[in-house]
Formats: C-alpha cells, sequence, structure tokens
C-alpha cells in the first residue's frame, strides 16, 4: 500500500515533463495569435497609409495643374 502511494522517479519526471509541454503549446499559441495580431494590424496600417498617399498625390497633382495653368493664362 505504501509503495502505491509513493511515485517514482521515472514517473514523476513524465508528469513534469508532460505539464512543461503541455505549457509550452499554450506560450506558443499565445506568440503566434500576437504574432498574426500583429501581422492584421500592420496590414491595416500600410492600407490606410497607402490611401492617404494616394489622396495627396491626387492633390499635389490638382496643385501642379493648376499652378502651371496660373502660370501660362495669366498676361
Amino acid at each position: 500500500m505504501a509503495d502505491d502511494d509513493q511515485m517514482t522517479r521515472q514517473r514523476y519526471r513524465q508528469q513534469t515533463s508532460d505539464a512543461d509541454d503541455a505549457g509550452e503549446t499554450s506560450s506558443a499559441s499565445r506568440r503566434e495569435y500576437a504574432a498574426e495580431n500583429n501581422r492584421a494590424l500592420e496590414e491595416a496600417k500600410t492600407k490606410r497609409l497607402g490611401r492617404k498617399l494616394n489622396w495627396v498625390i491626387l492633390g499635389l497633382t490638382f496643385a501642379i495643374i493648376i499652378v502651371f495653368l496660373i502660370l501660362f493664362f495669366t498676361p
């Protein structure tokens, strides 16, 4: 009976390694989730920045056209 309550070293090491493996997978999945979340945020920021840059380019193009029109059509 007393032998059944005691744990062998091999069994103890196996249980602790199983617990460590379970902890690593949860932290690994957290890292994967965080990395995916960061990638999604970067993509959203890139799209927003691209849209803003397109508007700026369009505005500068119109400004250049207006300046040329003023320069060539004023006496």
